[in-house]
């Protein structure tokens, strides 16, 4: 055979090879879209790591992300179908749910640890340090600041934060109603009134919380998480419709193993996750955080438990972390805000812990969390 034939054969082999071969049109394809939403906070911005690596479609799904500055917003486009999947707090459900008794929890995420009302360091306000050192008892120092709270002007997004202060209210004797909260559309808005002078107190974001403990001067801490009581508790979630929930339930159990894989990610390859995160956090938050200052944040602020922790903190009920401590909470707080949760129950609301058990007793997503990168 010839030179010129043998050369004739092969790219004859190549041709028709390459006419068989799937093209990267035909395999992209072949996976399921899945629009999800993204709300402005770190809580929820690992599953653009996701997408990055390829967690998702490692499973047969595509992601695209719509982001929203708030659940109301979010759950409006999840229920029109602009969105399959939402992320958000449970706290900021709950409110919802006589409107939307609907929705279902389907993925446990983060929890939040940032639950800080900032104060000027100039103001006559004594932090709950300052009193608990004077007073020498924890329920003392937090009804003297909540005393301290009643008449000051509190800045805040009342849709997210409405339950943590009216439980803040309640540990410390008084009631939401005697509390001067001033409401703004986002976050951001809330934080720079506050930077411009407007205001006693401020609680938003851990962006913004970060920004001005940590970045600015003059700022200091009035009261934080645990010293709070059982209002400094907080979940960042996954969920969905319940019509969407009995159609994709595989798909959600699928979600979380997804999710579970970008969470070890994260702790074996922090630098660059970190860097995924801010590329798309800092433009929604008009932050300048850095890799160093994620650092900080996670896990002190925000924490992301890995499938062992979780397993232990969230979903076994006997911890005073768990899901059911903070729904149970929750709906107690609704209600003594007037809020009809008549026709949801807990159970009914949450389905995360049905959909993790299903993800624990699977050996192939086990296998597929575990399998190095």
């Amino acid at each position: 055979m010839s030179t010129s034939k043998a050369s004739q054969g092969v790219l004859a082999l190549v041709m028709v090879s390459l006419l068989l071969a799937p093209t990267a049109s035909t395999a992209q394809s072949n996976l399921t879209e899945l629009n999800i939403g993204v709300l402005p906070y770190l809580d929820y911005q690992i599953l653009y790591v996701a997408d990055e690596m390829g967690f998702d479609s490692e499973l047969g799904y595509e992601f695209s992300f719509t982001q929203f500055p708030l659940e109301p917003n979010e759950t409006r486009a999840l229920v029109r179908g602009d969105i399959d999947i939402a992320q958000g707090a449970i706290g900021s459900l709950v409110s919802q749910l006589p409107a939307r008794p609907d929705l279902r929890v389907v993925v446990s995420g983060a929890q939040y640890k940032g639950f800080a009302f900032i104060i000027r360091k100039d103001s006559d306000i004594k932090t709950y340090s300052e009193l608990f050192a004077e007073l020498g008892d924890h329920q003392q120092a937090l009804e003297a600041v909540v005393d301290q709270m009643i008449g000051r002007e509190l800045l805040t997004t009342e849709s997210s934060y409405r339950a943590t202060i009216a439980g803040l209210a309640a540990e410390g004797g008084h009631a939401y109603d005697e509390l001067k909260v001033q409401n703004f559309a986002e976050a951001t808005q809330a934080a720079t009134a506050f930077i411009r002078g407007t205001g006693d107190i401020y609680l938003g974001a851990v962006a913004q919380t970060e920004r001005l403990i940590n970045q600015m001067d003059g700022y200091e801490i009035l009261i934080q998480n645990e010293e709070m009581g059982a209002p400094g508790l907080w979940y960042s979630n996954i969920y969905v419709t319940d019509a969407y929930l009995q159609e994709n339930r595989r798909q959600l159990v699928e979600l979380t193993a997804i999710w579970q894989r970008t969470v070890r990610y994260m702790n074996e390859h922090t630098d660059e996750a970190y860097a995924i995160i801010l590329e798309h956090l800092n433009p929604q938050t008009a932050g300048a955080m850095t890799v160093e200052d994620l650092k900080n944040q996670i896990p002190r602020t925000t924490f992301f438990p890995t499938t062992e922790e979780a397993a232990e903190l969230v979903f076994d009920e006997s911890s005073p972390s768990s899901w059911r401590a903070l729904v149970n909470y929750q709906f107690e707080q609704a209600e003594i805000l007037g809020t009809d949760l008549s026709n949801v129950s807990a159970d009914d609301f949450i389905a995360q812990d049905e959909i993790f058990a299903e993800f624990l007793a699977d050996d192939a997503l086990q296998a597929f969390v575990n399998a190095p990168f």
